[in-house]
């Protein structure tokens, strides 16, 4: 029997098809004769035609679709969720190409068959076949030259990946942390993406990069796009999709509907990261700030869950509040409760900084990039055992630490890094830390030297000192990571991890907090 679309097929066509039903080829991937009979099928009609063949290379049915897609049989026994079926897949596509669709992949992996093959069929015949497998670290794709086709090693590939069948749920699990990175005109900033996402344990599998002079409305990168990263997170295994730009919540909403996974942008990653790294309640109180402000402007109603509520069966007075509005109302009222904390917290820092004028106690406060050593930098000249880590934001609570000299005594402060495209929501939760970078006697600029984004770095930090108005605080400029850097003259290099220039580094502090260098 024949399944799926055969209204108005020819009989001829038809009974070519049932005929071969029950044909045994042993030894090929996919007999010639099977080839032959499809591909002159989908030229006389125009559709896909599917083959399944199990293992002993009997065919075992045939489905008919349409010109875009042909159904996906359940057919072969399987003894689990995660086992494979046994049974491989020919299909056609008509217009020449041979390369696998999207759904092609989703029902290679829903069906678990050992392995779908696409053959690309045009007017003068078929060259080419694109075949997916389910390997052991997510969707493998081949493509085939068919009149060079190794049968043997097509078949062997089956054997080599049906251990997949045989995973266990940990496996499938980790899975879960592979994502695909999406960004727009920048590769420094996908680079930077990939990072983040390697800092938060997720795993990077692949990366789609695209530029484009305007933005689309409803998905961003257009909807060609998203369907090329559709099918990049179905070969990968993805389990989640990061966008390096900011999306609005209608664009997060039509993406994920359309990718069938979840999505973030490059601002969720960044606090999912500050929410692992605050320790201090000041700091889980700064995160939850920045993420509500962040959260708000994206809150959009969907359907019934967000219609307005009545009183009752008969209640005569209007409809009631929205979800989505009392959702809104609570994000604020939590905003506000925030802030009003932080604000206590901020006017205790003050008192303690006034003290410490009076006293006559200078104040350094350490700045630059995410990971450029900052925290190092002050475990080496304080002597203490701040948590520092070759990681993005590893150290994000604001420290201070005592200083003594002969010349006189001061705190240096280590503070949040920087970081390019940070959303001016996050610079304003963590305005009461970065007020130490303002009030500073003075700052020094930790730059990662051996950073190939050395200069748009250097950039982003001066913005951001420009952004709460630290411009005219005192400040030096120290070059860290000298053992792996192309030195330049005039700059001051240091070496935090090894120690190397730190005494030049100290007498330079000295000198412009006290107006004097210490005697050797």
């Amino acid at each position: 029997m024949i399944y799926g679309n055969i209204g108005g097929i020819k009989r001829a066509l038809l009974w070519r098809l049932e005929k071969h039903l029950g044909y045994t080829d042993k030894s090929s991937f996919v007999s010639d004769e099977t080839l032959e009979i499809i591909t002159e099928f989908t030229r006389a009609t125009g559709r896909e035609v599917s083959v399944f063949i199990d293992r002993s290379g009997r065919v075992e049915s045939i489905a008919v679709g349409d010109a875009l897609t042909a159904p996906a049989l359940s057919v072969g026994k399987r003894r689990g969720a995660s086992s494979k079926s046994k049974i491989r897949v020919i299909h056609t596509h008509p217009h020449g190409s041979a390369r696998l669709s999207a759904a092609d992949l989703s029902a290679l992996k829903e069906m678990r068959y050992d392995c779908l093959a696409a053959v690309g069929v045009s007017e003068k015949g078929a060259s080419k076949m694109e075949i997916g497998f389910i390997g052991p670290i997510g969707l493998k794709v081949v493509e085939v030259e068919l009149s060079t086709m190794d049968h043997d090693a097509l078949l062997q590939m089956i054997v080599d990946c049906d251990q997949v069948g045989k995973s266990s749920l940990p496996k499938k699990e980790e899975n879960n942390r592979r994502c695909i990175t999406v960004g727009v005109g920048d590769e420094e900033s996908l680079y930077e993406l990939k990072r983040l996402a390697e800092t938060a344990n997720y795993d990077p599998v692949g990366k789609i990069m695209q530029k484009r002079t305007s933005v689309d409305s409803a998905y961003y990168v257009g909807s060609g796009k998203i369907d090329e990263i559709r099918m990049e997170a179905q070969i990968k295994d993805a389990a989640l999709v990061i966008f390096d730009v900011p999306l609005s919540a209608v664009q997060h909403a039509a993406i994920t509907e359309r990718l069938g996974l979840p999505v973030i942008d490059r601002g969720t990653l960044i606090l999912e990261i500050f929410e692992k790294h605050a320790t201090t309640a000041e700091g889980r109180l700064q995160v939850e700030l920045a993420r509500l402000k962040y959260t708000l402007p994206l809150l959009v109603g969907q359907g019934e869950s967000m219609s307005r509520q009545r009183g009752g069966l008969y209640a005569m007075g209007g409809a009631g509040e929205t979800k989505l509005e009392t959702d809104r109302r609570h994000i604020r009222r939590r905003i506000s409760e925030i802030s009003d904390k932080l604000k206590a917290l901020e006017e205790g820092r003050d008192l303690r900084r006034r003290k410490r004028k009076q006293s006559g106690v200078k104040s350094v406060t350490l700045l630059g990039y995410t990971n450029a050593g900052k925290s190092t930098l002050i475990n080496q000249i304080c002597r203490s055992d701040l948590y520092a880590e070759n990681k993005l934001f590893a150290t994000l609570d604001s420290v201070s630490r005592s200083v003594w000299t002969e010349c006189g005594n001061y705190v240096m402060t280590d503070t949040v890094g920087f970081i390019r495209n940070l959303p001016h929501t996050f610079v304003e939760a963590f305005k009461s830390t970065l007020d130490e970078v303002r009030y500073a006697d003075l700052l020094i600029h930790v730059v990662d030297a051996s950073s190939p984004e050395m200069a748009s770095q250097i950039e982003t930090v001066e913005e951001v000192i420009r952004e709460i108005g630290a411009e005219n605080v005192p400040m030096i400029t120290v070059y860290n990571k000298a053992d792996k850097a192309v030195k330049e003259e005039g700059k001051l290099y240091i070496s935090a991890k090894f120690g190397d220039n730190l005494d030049t580094l100290k007498e330079i502090i000295r000198e412009k907090l006290f107006g004097e260098r210490s005697e050797v």
